[in-house]
């Protein structure tokens, strides 16, 4: 029985026992409201004990990641990319709370921040993120949490670091769709699966219906493989920076790139990422 349980079981007996016609609700009124206070003491005790958790927890991760030959090799790649980014968002990290790998993603992003002398917040979104994983990111750990399901289709105007860890293919595919265009592409900087991987790994009659802009950004972006030197070895494998490659000539010299833009749509039995429709759908069952 908890605290709060015990206070009410008291607190009902002695009403019963001392009830006085006129007092007993004025009485029953107090009771109710010194149960409330502790209910909502014990919430906030709850609450603070979560942040410390996940904090104490955060910064074991960060403190691994410092140390590790794999962030001073990822930063040396970094560093000179990320030089003007002005934004970072983060995509399908996941429950951090009760996963290790997500946890040790955050801390990577956070440390590359950190290191790159980056002054922006993160910005993140995931579906599955539970309100105290929302609570944490925003209040014990000062990010954003952006709202809405885009699935992806974030258009940027200004250099923008997208990071998204082990992401599914068609985020990635709607993000570069929404950005086709000669003067927003150049402002992407991806940290993600790998592009050559995710081309090579399919047939190109199926990557045009479900990773076509992908297929086509493979030409456009440099792509630097991080090394999977990390003693836990199933965080960043397959990771890789992309970046716009062109950025010494006019991108639109090359009409023929920025033809057919056609949003992407796919099939359902097909579908990795958490669509829309799909929230909508878990939040009405």
């Amino acid at each position: 029985m908890s605290e709060v349980d015990a206070v009410a079981n008291e607190l009902d007996f002695k009403l019963v026992v001392t009830r006085k016609g006129k007092n007993r609700s004025k009485q029953r009124n107090k009771a109710h409201t010194f149960v409330h206070q502790l209910e909502d003491k014990e919430r906030v005790d709850r609450t603070e004990f979560c942040h410390k958790t996940v904090l104490t927890q955060l910064q074991q991760a960060e403190a691994d990641l410092l140390q590790s030959e794999f962030l001073r090799e990822c930063l040396e790649k970094l560093e000179p990319v990320l030089v003007g980014v002005q934004d970072i968002i983060c995509l399908g990290l996941g429950n951090f709370l009760d996963c290790t790998i997500a946890r040790y993603q955050l801390a990577f992003i956070r440390c590359v921040r950190i290191k790159a002398n980056l002054t922006a917040k993160g910005q993140f979104f995931d579906p599955v993120f539970t309100p105290s994983e929302v609570d944490t990111l925003q209040h014990a750990l000062g990010e954003t949490v952006l709202q809405e399901n885009l699935e992806g289709k974030y258009s940027v105007e200004r250099k923008t670091l997208f990071f998204l860890p082990h992401c599914p293919k068609q985020i990635v595919n709607n993000l570069l769709w929404k950005n086709w265009y000669p003067h927003r592409l150049p402002n992407v900087v991806l940290l993600c699966n790998s592009f050559s991987t995710v081309v090579n790994n399919a047939p190109d009659r199926l990557l045009r219906i479900n990773a076509g802009y992908i297929l086509r950004a493979v030409d456009l972006f440099q792509e630097v493989p991080l090394r999977n030197s990390f003693r836990f070895g199933d965080i960043f494998n397959d990771t890789s920076l992309h970046y716009f490659a062109n950025n010494d000539r006019p991108a639109g010299d090359n009409a023929a790139v920025w033809d057919c833009t056609v949003e992407p749509s796919y099939a359902e039995d097909d579908l990795e990422l958490i669509s829309k429709e799909k929230v909508a759908k878990l939040a009405f069952a």
